[in-house]
């Protein structure tokens, strides 16, 4: 066998996803429920009546992104996302940073704002504290995820006919009982303090960043692209979809609570304003029968969370990008549902414990500065990525290159200017600790860490198509 042939991942996850599955559990993870009953109402404190004016904005970075992802994904169809491509492009230190920002930073803080909103909704029927009853929900979609991705797509697309019907339910009604014009989200204010005030641009910028968390995991077509049967423009065609769905989730039930809301002052001070707004145009009843709904709609969203951030840990394990026991337990594969089961377990336990000593609007406003980072290695990757490898196979390729990816570095340097002192400080530290750990562990290791091999490659009907004619190895973490 040639010295020099390359090193290709062994095929270990199960291969059976559809591109509507792929698609049922993308969109699934963008949870359409939690950006509109959970997000919104953070946006509303902050942006109060721009916060439909936030999301449409927010939604121009979206695309972006899309392009940027699409292209990307189906060039780098590898399980571990977005840190798998920017250490391909722009390095590993890079691609590191990018690995704990989309991995174990936002596998611990997104699952947990998801399973505390979720607990707030079932409140209405259940006498318990929120924390527990997320944590409880948390672990719970744990084990779920345990059990395989495709019964895992099976269940979270029966969820999201729910999850939809609730959205669009709310929108409707609120256009329906409108009591304001059209014209109030296009002057866009704040209200508190006694009186109301015009939304400044920075404030706009600022909430930004809450919203794209609203969008965030359109891209999780790509942590399912070595499950995906297919050509790979399906990795693609699953990130516009997710994405399309989910900014007409956000926008048009923000909009109808502005519109359809008895008093805009009270929805935007109230502790949980889709309450208020559900229980002034439909009572008590109404209202505790669309907040269990929303509730099945957000578990949903835990269930399919689970898997597309253990598949980010699965992947880093695989890569050894930890001390090698730790690689090797989040690398292990379940034999018989052929799913990261430790890497599973991690993600569902870490959120359950963050969760019991914190709130939404903390881990809300975190996420969104460590997004914009993200967002701006993404961009990056798909500038120089375009330069430095102009051979690579793309099956998909952005139009108007590079528009799309400067689009969205400066969209997200705008969003960073605008965040609170305290949520950069954490942004940024978790920055240092990235390197300094890639700086001192990862880079002395080169030749046994940190591995960045070929993707094994797939196409409905033809099987491997691996490069016929060269000799291909394999590898696996116990030969590391």
């Amino acid at each position: 066998m040639s010295a020099s042939a390359p090193e290709r991942y062994t095929q270990e996850l199960k291969r059976d996803l559809k591109l509507w599955e792929n698609v049922s559990l993308v969109v699934s993870a963008v949870t359409p429920a939690t950006g509109a009953f959970i997000i919104a109402p953070v946006l509303f404190g902050l942006n109060g009546t721009g916060a439909p004016l936030t999301f449409v904005i927010a939604a121009i970075l979206g695309i972006s992104l899309a392009f940027c992802w699409a292209e990307l994904g189906s060039a780098y169809p590898i399980a571990g996302g977005d840190y798998t491509f920017v250490s391909r492009i722009l390095g590993r230190g890079a691609g590191f940073v990018s690995l704990v920002l989309s991995g174990p930073v936002q596998a611990v803080l997104i699952p947990a704002v998801v399973a505390l909103g979720m607990a707030e909704y079932l409140r209405v029927v259940i006498d318990i504290d929120a924390n527990v009853l997320g944590a409880i929900i948390l672990l719970s979609g744990m084990v779920i995820a345990i059990f395989g991705v495709r019964l895992n797509a099976l269940a979270v697309a029966a969820l999201l006919v729910i999850e939809l019907l609730a959205v669009v339910l709310v929108s409707v009604l609120g256009f329906v009982k409108a009591n304001r014009s059209v014209s109030v989200l296009f002057s866009p204010e704040v209200i508190g303090d006694g009186g109301t005030r015009p939304l400044t641009f920075g404030a706009l910028i600022a909430g930004i960043a809450v919203a794209s968390f609203a969008y965030n995991g359109f891209q999780g077509a790509l942590l399912y692209s070595e499950e995906t049967v297919g050509e790979r423009k399906n990795v693609a065609r699953a990130v516009f979809i997710a994405l399309g769905v989910a900014i007409a989730c956000e926008v048009l039930p923000v909009a109808a609570a502005l519109l359809g809301a008895p008093s805009v002052p009270d929805l935007v001070a109230s502790a949980n304003p889709w309450q208020y707004f559900l229980t002034a145009i439909g009572g008590d009843t109404f209202n505790t029968i669309i907040s269990l709904g929303i509730a099945v709609a957000v578990l949903n969203a835990v269930i399919a969370l689970m898997p597309f951030f253990a598949r980010i840990l699965y992947s880093s394990g695989r890569d050894m990008a930890w001390p090698r026991p730790v690689s090797r337990s989040l690398a292990k594969v379940h034999p018989k549902y052929g799913t990261p089961v430790v890497a599973t377990i991690a993600v569902g336990v870490a959120g359950a414990l963050i969760i019991l000593v914190t709130d939404v609007e903390t881990l809300t406003t975190w996420v969104g500065a460590v997004l914009a980072i993200e967002f701006i290695l993404v961009a990056l990757s798909a500038i120089v990525g375009r330069v430095r490898q102009p051979n690579q196979d793309r099956p998909y390729r952005m139009p108007l290159w590079p528009i799309a990816p400067v689009v969205a570095i400066v969209m997200s340097i705008g969003v960073l200017t605008q965040q609170e002192p305290s949520d950069l400080a954490v942004a940024g530290g978790l920055v240092l600790i990235a390197v300094l750990y890639y700086v001192f562990y990862l880079r002395p290791r080169v030749h046994t860490h940190m591995l960045t091999l070929d993707p094994v490659l797939y196409d409905e009907g033809k099987g491997s198509t691996e490069p016929s004619g060269s000799a291909q190895q394999t590898t696996h973490i116990s030969q590391n």
